[in-house]
């Protein structure tokens, strides 16, 4: 069986003409002093060898042409279009392919158990990159998610002002709310439920990494860079060189997390002169993937960033 299966093999990776094969092998046994010639396999046990490995090397090859140019969009940052889609239409149809092609030899004993393993090994090698390309995709689609939601938090940073601080609040729970459709959107094109391959969990985890990054975006280094900007601005048009001032504010950022999975994200604030307060509520303390990222426990219930901040100008 071992030659034989090595026939088969030379036929699909070198393309060697299956009767030259066939012959090779009988040949090769034939000259092994404890074989007789009644223990020789019939001729279409031989061929039915042939036809699994031939049928196999014929798919992975057709599979892997299409898999490699995933892989090379994926490579570049980039999303496949419509892949949940030809995801599993490749799987099934590389399957299906097989199983047409094959389906004489699995009726024989002898090469039954050989031409289900090289469809186990076909079924693995497809699936496996399936899943590589979804999550890579999906690490690509959150860096771009995040990139544009970060662009229109920096966009809606204002100077304190309390009409622009109310307008500001506005937007960016507009803009919460875009980021986190479009991801989900963008997601169910991605999905390949007949693999496992879901958005629900993708989904929950951006929603949390969104709510993070606008709870502390007011402290990171651009928004602070666009604020320094616009007092200056606003400084050297009001103020006149000689005069001197000192002006203080108190910022507090505050994060209710209740038991959840991430259902009910949303946030408030308000603002009195240099004075803010902004309140984000999101139910996902019972998360498997936020109570990862807090070493194992349960997120607080409240969580309160409190922030004094001082303007001198000399």
């Amino acid at each position: 069986m071992t030659t034989i299966s090595e026939a088969a093999s030379a036929v699909a990776t070198t393309g060697k003409p299956l009767g030259l094969a066939l012959q090779d092998a009988q040949n090769k046994i034939q000259k092994w002093p404890f074989i007789t010639s009644g223990a020789l396999d019939p001729p279409q046990i031989a061929s039915a060898f042939v036809v699994v490995g031939d049928a196999h090397s014929r798919q992975t090859r057709s599979a892997r042409a299409k898999l490699a140019s995933w892989k090379s969009r994926t490579a570049r940052g980039l999303l496949v279009d419509g892949f949940g889609k030809d995801a599993e239409q490749l799987y099934k149809k590389t399957l299906s392919t097989f199983d047409a092609e094959t389906l004489s030899a699995a009726g024989l004993p002898t090469v039954a158990a050989y031409r289900a393993g090289q469809r186990e090994q076909l079924q693995s090698l497809v699936k496996g990159a399936i899943r590589d390309s979804f999550q890579a995709q999906v690490a690509n689609l959150e860096k771009r998610t995040m990139k544009k939601f970060r662009a229109k938090l920096l966009k809606h940073v204002n100077n304190n002002n309390m009409d622009e601080a109310a307008t500001a609040i506005d937007n960016n729970a507009a803009a919460l709310r875009a980021a986190t459709f479009g991801f989900e959107t963008a997601m169910e094109d991605l999905s390949v439920p007949s693999l496992g391959l879901t958005k629900e969990g993708a989904v929950r985890a951006m929603t949390a990494k969104l709510n993070d990054e606008l709870m502390s975006f007011a402290d990171s280094p651009a928004a602070k860079l666009k604020r320094a900007k616009q007092v200056k601005k606003v400084v050297s048009k009001e103020r006149k060189p000689s005069q001197r001032a000192i002006d203080f504010g108190l910022d507090l950022v505050a994060m209710i997390r209740p038991d959840g999975f991430g259902s009910l994200p949303g946030f408030a604030g308000y603002q009195l002169g240099g004075n803010s307060l902004t309140v984000g509520l999101h139910n996902d303390a019972d998360d498997p993937q936020v109570i990862s990222q807090f070493g194992g426990v349960r997120p607080p219930l409240l969580r309160v960033q409190p922030k004094l901040r001082v303007d001198v100008e000399l």
